[in-house]
Formats: structure tokens, C-alpha cells, sequence
């Protein structure tokens, strides 16, 4: 019965000790580090569907000469984690809030837009308050939503 209890003691440390150090703790990056990166003027210059495989770009057909005919938006981080986003869709403005997070994950909130006459082009770009995750790579923030079926690619205009 002794030997019995011995074994039982010796597997179950083994299972705890092969537990502990098969864990591996998440790489941390720092926050200001990998957020600071949102911050900043960026312009659209795509929406994605990935579902029907098609990509929409600026044209005379979808939106107005006036104003350049652009969406912008302007990331400024009140802290690690959050701020604020504003900018024009074409004809309009917009003002509202957003947080992300270490994972690429974006939330924009109290959206407040005038609305006043757009092209197809600014219509579009209502979408940016459906941001589920985002991701920057070479210059372009990416946005996505509707579970990743969808994006809106951004080029950075402060360089």
C-alpha cells in the first residue's frame, strides 16, 4: 500500500512539474510601443470583401471631385489603450472614440457623423464603426469587420 502511495506522489509530480513548464507565458509587447503605431493621419484607398473576393477602389463613378473625393481618419491616442478617431467621408465629418488592444483588436464607439449627401465612396466608409480587429503593414492599416469577411485599407498620409 506504501508503494502504492509512492508512485501515485511520484506521477502526480511529474504531472505538475510537466505542466508548469510546458506553459509559456505570452510574448508581452510593450503597449506604447505597438499602439503608438494607430496614431496618425491614414486615407482609404480600398474596401475588401473577401467573401466575394472583390476589392473596391476610389473612381469617378463612386465618389465626388470635391474635397478630393476622400475618406480620412485621424487615430490620436489619449493613452495606451484608447482615444479618439475623427475625419471626413467625402462630404461629411465624423468624431468618436476607440480602444485596442495587445491583439490587434479594435473597438469604435459614440460615432457621431453628419450625413449629408455622400457618394457610394463615403457610404462606405460608415463601415469603420464595425471595426472588430486591425493590423498595420507597410504603411496601411487594415481594418476588419463583419468577422473578418470584410476590410478597409488605409495608407498613412503623415510621412
Amino acid at each position: 500500500m506504501k508503494t502504492l502511495q509512492n508512485w501515485f506522489m511520484v506521477i502526480a509530480t511529474l504531472i505538475l512539474v510537466l505542466s508548469i513548464i510546458s506553459c509559456e507565458k505570452d510574448k508581452i509587447e510593450d503597449p506604447l510601443v505597438f499602439t503608438s503605431e494607430i496614431s496618425g493621419s491614414w486615407k482609404v484607398i480600398s474596401f475588401e470583401d473577401y467573401v466575394t473576393s472583390t476589392k473596391t477602389i476610389k473612381t469617378i463613378d463612386n465618389t465626388w471631385e470635391c474635397c478630393k473625393g476622400d475618406n480620412t481618419a485621424n487615430f490620436t491616442m489619449s493613452n495606451s489603450t484608447e482615444g479618439i478617431v475623427e475625419g471626413h467621408n467625402v462630404t461629411n465629418t465624423f468624431h468618436g472614440n476607440f480602444v485596442i488592444d495587445l491583439k490587434g483588436r479594435i473597438f469604435i464607439y459614440n460615432v457621431i457623423w453628419t450625413m449629408v449627401g455622400e457618394p457610394e465612396w463615403g457610404n462606405m466608409f460608415h463601415s469603420i464603426q464595425d471595426a472588430e480587429r486591425y493590423e498595420i503593414k507597410n504603411d496601411q492599416l487594415i481594418i476588419y469587420y463583419n468577422q473578418n469577411k470584410n476590410s478597409i485599407t488605409l495608407q498613412g498620409t503623415d510621412k
